[in-house]
């Protein structure tokens, strides 16, 4: 599909039963996309969501939180893309089955979809974050992904701290952080702030 086709496609919404056995969503170079279709409740076989450099898409729809079936989703290269996701009320009791989220090279970055991690918190179990300039904080909740085995964060100069309760985390398997500077001095054997 052509960068000028991509526009026309995304002001359409999904309708229910169209697409209902689709698995896998790759969204790849759509520099004209600012926001998602509508509709996406209705992917309900979604397994796997992949965006990769979209530039000027900003957020991801909420009514991700429908799609009981997504296990993965991966975010590459989409500069201005927040993926703020609060829950809300009436989403205390989402089940979701998300296993992965895999994110690199969003510029503009500070929070992850805290509403799908909660969600998923028995069946969430690789996180991976690289190449996110201004990204922080890791949210509370990940002491709660009791499923977790894999954690990886690399060059996120901005984040200084790990949440509370990472060690409630008895699957928690492989820890990776590499060239995340001020988390490395504050965890510092001995003498940093968080090396307990």
């Amino acid at each position: 599909m052509s960068r000028d086709n991509n526009s026309a496609w995304f002001s359409r919404d999904i309708q229910p039963g169209s697409w209902s056995s689709l698995q896998l969503l790759h969204l790849y170079d759509c520099n004209m996309v600012e926001s998602m279709f509508g509709g996406m409740e209705h992917l309900r076989s979604l397994r796997r969501l992949v965006i990769r450099y979209c530039s000027r898409l900003v957020s991801l729809p909420t009514s991700l939180k429908f799609l009981t079936k997504l296990e993965e989703i991966e975010i590459a290269g989409c500069q201005n893309i927040n993926l703020r996701m609060e829950p809300e009320g009436e989403d205390r009791d989402l089940h979701l089955r998300l296993k992965t989220l895999t994110i690199w090279g969003l510029e503009v970055l500070e929070d992850l979809p805290r509403l799908l991690l909660q969600g998923s918190a028995s069946t969430f179990q690789i996180m991976l974050i690289r190449n996110c300039p201004n990204f922080k904080v890791l949210p509370e909740c990940i002491q709660n992904l009791t499923s977790l085995r894999r954690l990886e964060l690399q060059n996120c100069p901005m984040l200084s701290s790990l949440p509370q309760g990472l060690n409630r985390l008895t699957a928690l398997k492989q820890v990776k952080i590499q060239e995340c500077p001020a988390l490395s001095q504050n965890c510092q054997p001995q003498v940093g702030a968080q090396w307990s």
